[in-house]
């Protein structure tokens, strides 16, 4: 085998993966990974600051998910998500004490927003929860085993979490 020739098929077996990666649905570039980064809004407040515990991940129709935040005393806070359309609407974001599971916020009670700004009075744990509406066979199936596939046009779509906060500004004159 020629050696021009063998250099091509190394380069096709190491590249291959990564175009089927890097073509996903109508996303030109990572899907989920760093979603939040690419399609949140983030605040107008040259204040607000990203914290790390921001997130993004893959979502089906009917799937809750949560992520544990640590909220700070003194500190101003806006939570916001964005989603896929593919998901819908109606999409369900609360935040809950850790400690003893209390809702402190509803989106469903506030029409259903996207982003929510509190100043935090008592450092603690809260989970932030997402709910999406709908079914899809992956939320109506037993267990893993049966399902073959999902259909990533219909069924499931990324969902970013942004998190921002600031120092807490004085009140008052």
């Amino acid at each position: 085998m020629n050696s021009k020739l063998l250099k091509v098929i190394l380069i096709l077996l190491v590249a291959v993966p990564f175009f089927g990666q890097a073509q996903t649905h109508d996303y030109s570039m990572r899907r989920c990974w760093g979603y939040h980064k690419d399609s949140c809004k983030v605040s107008k407040n040259i204040y607000y600051r990203v914290v790390d515990n921001s997130r993004s991940a893959l979502f089906v129709k009917g799937q809750t998910s949560r992520i544990k935040l640590t909220i700070y005393n003194g500190r101003d806070y806006r939570v916001s998500f964005c989603h896929d359309q593919v998901l819908g609407e109606g999409i369900v974001m609360r935040l809950i004490d850790s400690e003893n599971e209390n809702v402190l916020y509803d989106n469903s009670e506030d029409g259903f927003a996207s982003e929510f700004e509190f100043t935090v009075t008592q450092t603690r744990d809260i989970y932030i929860e997402i709910s999406v509406p709908g079914t899809s066979r992956y939320s109506e199936a037993a267990d893993d085993a049966d399902l073959i596939f999902l259909r990533k046009d219909t069924e499931m779509g990324c969902i970013g979490i942004l998190v921002e906060h600031m120092i807490t500004p004085v009140k008052g004159f």
